[in-house]
Formats: C-alpha cells, structure tokens, sequence
C-alpha cells in the first residue's frame, strides 16, 4: 500500500485512502497508466506513467483527516489564483498571516461529466481580496482529458493531462492570474530531485523567500536546476524575459524513484504564460521590489521526519480580462510523467527541453 513512512503511494494505496471521504474519476490512458481526479479540491490526485508505479504527485499521508476538516493540503496538483499577496496574505502589507481561504481550496467542486478519457468539474468560489477588502465570488471550471504526448519519445510508460481553466470573477478589473501548483514527491537529502526550467542564456534566476544558497541552484547556459530535497524552504522563480515562448515546455522533474532503480520525469507545459513583468501580479514576499517571475518552484521543509512533504511546479497563468464587467481567466496547460531507466529519462529531458546535460542533484 503506502510505504512505510507514508511518504510514497500507488494506486491502490491512494484509492483506498480516499474512496470513501471523495468523489473521483479515474482516466485509463491504456491498461498499464492512468490518472485520478478528485472533485475534493478540483484537481489531479494521481500521476501513474504505469499503474504500478509510485504516483509522481505528493499526496499528504493524513489527507483523509484534511479532507475530513476541509483543509487545502491533500497534495496533488491544484488550481489557485494569484496574486499571494493579495489572496492568502490576511496581513498584505507586511505578508503576514497567510491563509488558504476555503472558498477558494478546496472550495465545492462536483464531477459534471465524465469518461473513461476525460472528465470536467466546477466549483462556485468566494473569497477575500485582502487589500481591497472586497469580498468576492465567482465559479470556475476544469476540463481534464488525457492526450497522446506533445512530443514523441518513444517511452512507453506514459501519461499526460491536458487541463482547460476557466475561471470567472464576478466582478471586473481584477488584477489576478491562474496559478497552477504540482505537488511532487522528493526523496529527501540522500535523494533529492531536480527541477529543470529551460532559460535564455544569462538568465537572472529570482529568490522569492530568503536568497537560495548555491549549492542548491545550478544555472547553465540552457537550464536553470533547482534541488527539491524539502529540507528547508526556498523560491524560485524565472522572470518572463528569461524563457524562450518558442518551447512550449515550460519546467520539468526529475527524481529517482524512492525504493527503486528507475528514475520519474514529470513536466508542466503552456503558452497561456504571462510574457512580460506587467502581465504577472504575484510579487516576491521578501523581495517586493524585485522583478516578478512566472515560472516558479517551492522546495518545503519537513519538520515531521520521516515524514516527507512536497515540492512544487508552479506555473503563472494568463492574467484575467475584464468581459461584460466580469473578471475572465482562461488557460490551457498540460501535466505529462514519465518512468524509465535514468538514460531514458535524460533522452525525454533532452526531447521537451533541448537539453543535453542537465545539471542533476
């Protein structure tokens, strides 16, 4: 089932975690991968190249007791909306007391429609604007569906979601993105993994909390390498001017599989990305005055040893346009895993991102 540390589920340990406290739809992308989504929270719970596989996404060991007090932190890979500042900060002006507002995760999602390929969910969503002190509503939809891989790499263990967001605020001029976060499972210190965001030569890489040392960041002339081992927490994040829009791919994954030989890959890709700094509303919290980035990567802490918690994959997605004087965010985006051996996971990198020698942790 889970493993010992409840660090690491497949998919029967989490259908049983969760099949009585939720609703979910299981997508067969063939008999041997698959994905999970849960209408608890809207989102992708699990991320199974082959079914027995470890899930590539972080689910939280207690989600049962978290689903059962309403709380956001189930894992997974979920949809929220930006600016930080603006909508989880109670305090704004000195970034103090954040919170995840429940009418915005895990909000009351309900499975609308559904196949054996595809299924989409709404949700109505309120919830502070904790500057303007507008309390606000809205609804959002997600369409999920399974697609072949946007680029062939002749690796059979396989599965990709492509997810259509879209999102209204009943209320306009909003200054907000999309911001969709994948919780990812790390081996902690003695197996840390990657994350891997091509760039521009001579990118500027961002601290968005304390400034991260440099034994955990690499910055080549193609890449940018940011080490996940959730030991202590750091921000990443790549400005706009730094990302080539000619790759659609946008930030990657790479980890050894914990108890195992093989090696995961999981990626975010996108062009619904804001493309320049005054499309992109989420500031740094320690750095307000700094440059904004879009791409973004969160390595926790775990205080709870040997419990392990996250890492994250954060894309900023288009910000919202006033519509009939209502606020409208729509984004396409997909999330596509991997498993292989680690030279066949090297080639899938090299393929998504142009990559050759990625800088491994």
């Amino acid at each position: 089932m889970v493993d010992l540390n409840m660090n690491y589920y497949t998919k029967e340990a989490l259908i049983n975690s969760i099949n009585k406290h939720l609703q979910y739809c299981e997508l067969s992308m063939s008999e041997n991968s698959s994905a999970l989504i849960s209408d608890y929270g809207g989102r992708v719970l699990g991320l199974f190249p082959r079914n027995d596989s470890y899930n590539l996404l972080w689910i939280n060991p207690n989600i049962t007791e978290n689903i059962k007090s309403r709380s956001w932190d189930i894992g997974g890979d979920r949809y929220w909306i930006s600016p930080e500042k603006t909508f989880f900060y109670e305090r704004p002006e000195s970034f103090e007391n954040w919170k995840c507002q429940e009418g915005l995760d895990p909000a009351n999602y309900e499975i609308l429609a559904e196949d054996v390929k595809s299924c989409t969910i709404s949700s109505p969503i309120a919830f502070n604007n904790y500057i303007s002190k507008v309390f606000l509503r809205g609804e959002i939809t997600r369409q999920f569906k399974l697609i072949k891989e946007p680029i062939n790499t002749g690796i059979s263990d396989y599965c990709g979601i492509e997810y259509i967001d879209d999102c209204v605020i009943f209320q306009p001029n909003i200054e907000a993105n999309g911001w969709s976060l994948a919780c990812v499972i790390s081996g902690g210190r003695e197996n840390p993994g990657t994350v891997i965001i091509p760039t521009r030569s001579d990118s500027k890489p961002l601290s968005y909390f304390r400034i991260i040392p440099e034994d955990r960041i690499k910055q080549a002339p193609d890449h940018v390498s940011f080490k996940i081992d959730v030991d202590d927490i750091y921000k990443l994040a790549i400005r706009p001017e730094d990302i080539d829009f000619k790759k659609y791919p946008k930030i990657g994954y790479v980890i050894k599989i914990p108890n195992t030989e093989e090696f995961g890959f999981i990626v975010k890709l996108s062009n619904d990305v804001p493309k320049k700094q005054e499309d992109c509303f989420d500031i740094s919290r320690d750095h307000p005055d700094s440059e904004i980035g879009v791409i973004q990567s969160y390595n926790s802490e775990s205080p709870n040893k040997p419990s392990l918690r996250y890492g994250e994959l954060e894309l900023q997605l288009n910000p919202f346009k006033t519509i009939d004087n209502t606020s409208h965010g729509k984004a396409t985006h997909q999330l596509c895993g991997y498993i292989g051996t680690k030279d066949e996971i090297l080639r899938v990198i090299e393929n998504y991102f142009g990559v050759s020698e990625p800088f491994l942790f």
